[in-house]
């Protein structure tokens, strides 16, 4: 089931953007990350303990302080854009869930969005 997230143009170059799938949601599902024309897309799950990584500051805010890795709010771990794998942090050497996306005509498409769907 392919699901429109939001506009390329949504998500700042170099930065991230949390995306709810169901309205009304407390946390985000997704998080995108954005380098020029490419999109990373991950479930919003620490692998340290499956708790969304918001950050009090706002949704969008997933960056670390040098914005340059996807950081979690909680316990601090960073992740690579490209691929979700932490480099430093409790759950190190492991990675983010990805998330299959595509561009097209400007919008950013998940393939499938069933599996990351909060209960």
């Amino acid at each position: 089931m392919e699901r429109e997230l939001c506009a390329l143009a949504d998500i700042p170059d170099g930065g991230t953007r949390g995306i709810r799938l169901q309205p009304g949601a407390r946390y985000a599902d997704l998080v995108l990350a954005r380098r020029g024309a490419q999109v990373y897309a991950y479930r919003n799950s620490c692998p340290h303990t499956g708790a969304p990584m918001e950050r009090e500051s706002g949704d969008d805010d997933f960056l670390d302080y040098q914005g340059l890795h996807i950081q979690c709010g909680i316990h601090a771990a960073i992740f690579r854009f490209e691929d979700g794998f932490c480099l430093w942090g409790p759950c190190a050497r492991r990675r983010l869930e990805a998330v299959a996306v595509r561009i097209d005509d400007g919008r950013v498409i998940a393939l499938d969005v069933r599996p990351w769907l909060r209960d």
